[in-house]
């Protein structure tokens, strides 16, 4: 039986409901109910206002020209986008970061690769503090900047973090990379400090193992943990094993909680055989890439990823049949406040969704250049926040 820890607002470890007297909007079939004093919307399986497709136009294209040296990602990237519009382009394969206006002109690069002042070796991605300014991630150390483009500082964070954001007052919200124990592989949700010193243990997770297990085999269908910025107050997390969505505040406690009625779906023989086969991402405490069945989860993960926009939505991105290879990506969109708005399905995967917009990197697969895309969402304005 897998354990979890979590951190509420009493600090309690244990869960025990009283049902309130409380309502959700009009036709929500959902209950809510208090957990050791935290607000607990459970949701049933259809959404309250049914599916929402979006209406995508292309507004604008970067990259793609190798002939143009500044608006070339040979391997692809990640985008930030700040709140005038400006684009951020962690670039893989050129080891930099390009900053772009809203209309796609090149501005300046932020930075450039080294060790000194203003340096950094392999971008990760650009977050953004508290006061709107820049900054580099890199797995030991954030790189800020001015709004000009202008060195501030660097922060050595001191500890390891496999993925990262900037959550409440500037503080950094990451991932442990999973360790192995008696009880099978942990997961470890982290808060530091905006110096990059440890504050608090947020969460922790037991992944699935088999017994004598000595070696770690991330793969298509592992748990794992998913987080994303949600106020300038508070941030998101879950864990992939069951469906519930925790809202916390700036020291990490949980004060609302999100569940859905949703049936765990069994794992194929030819879902396993195909994860062996290609499934594979990350290797910890050996090179072999050995995957027996005690490493894969008693269901498939619920979702795999969670993205938030600037109107206080909650997209929780499912998680899919690694045999369906050009399937739809299906998303759960969510309130602020926990309720299931809608369902929503995506061909391709945003980075940022911001003031109507669906920003991506995407591959033209012409001539297997990428390019970052702007695509404007035509019906933003009809999708509803609660």
């Amino acid at each position: 039986m897998k354990k979890f820890i979590v951190r509420t607002s009493f600090g309690a470890f244990f869960l025990a409901a009283v049902v309130l007297g409380q309502t959700g909007p009009a036709g929500w079939r959902g209950t809510i109910a208090t957990e050791n004093g935290v607000k607990v919307v459970r949701n049933p399986a259809e959404p309250l206002y049914g599916t929402f497709a979006f209406d995508l136009e292309d507004d604008l294209v970067i990259g793609g020209d190798p002939a143009k040296e500044d608006y070339y990602f040979p391997k692809g990237g990640v985008l930030s986008v700040d709140d005038e519009g400006n684009i951020y382009v962690a670039d893989f394969g050129n080891r930099r970061v390009h900053v772009f206006d809203k209309s796609g002109k090149f501005l300046w690069p932020l930075g450039r690769r080294g060790q000194g002042p203003g340096e950094y070796q392999s971008p990760g991605r650009v977050l953004f503090d508290p006061q709107g300014n820049p900054c580099v991630w890199g797995p030991r150390e954030l790189v800020c900047f001015g709004k000009d483009g202008s060195f501030m500082k660097k922060i050595p964070v001191k500890t390891f973090l496999s993925t990262s954001m900037l959550g409440p007052r500037g503080t950094i919200i990451g991932t442990t990379q999973p360790r192995l124990g008696s009880g099978g592989p942990k997961y470890t949700l982290v808060q530091l400090d905006p110096e990059g010193a440890p504050l608090r243990t947020v969460a922790e997770y037991r992944g699935e193992f088999k017994e004598n297990q000595t070696a770690i085999v991330l793969h298509a269908y592992g748990n794992r943990i998913a987080f994303a910025p949600l106020t300038p107050e508070t941030f998101v997390y879950g864990f992939s094993e069951t469906y519930r969505i925790h809202v916390a505040d700036v020291e990490g406690r949980t004060v609302l909680l999100i569940a859905k009625d949703e049936k765990p779906q069994s794992i194929s023989g030819k879902e396993k055989d195909e994860t062996r086969e290609s499934g594979i991402y990350a290797l910890i405490g050996t090179n072999e890439k050995k995957l027996d069945d005690g490493m894969f989860p008693d269901h498939r993960p619920f979702f795999g990823q969670i993205l938030t926009d600037d109107a206080g939505r909650i997209y929780v991105v499912r998680s899919g049949s690694i045999l369906d290879k050009d399937a739809s990506r299906k998303v759960d969109v969510f309130s602020k406040d926990g309720y299931y708005l809608y369902a929503v399905a995506w061909r391709s995967f945003p980075s940022v969704l911001k003031a109507g917009f669906f920003y991506e990197v995407r591959e033209d697969k012409e001539t297997s250049e990428y390019e970052v895309v702007r695509r404007r969402i035509k019906n933003w304005s009809s999708m509803k926040t609660g």
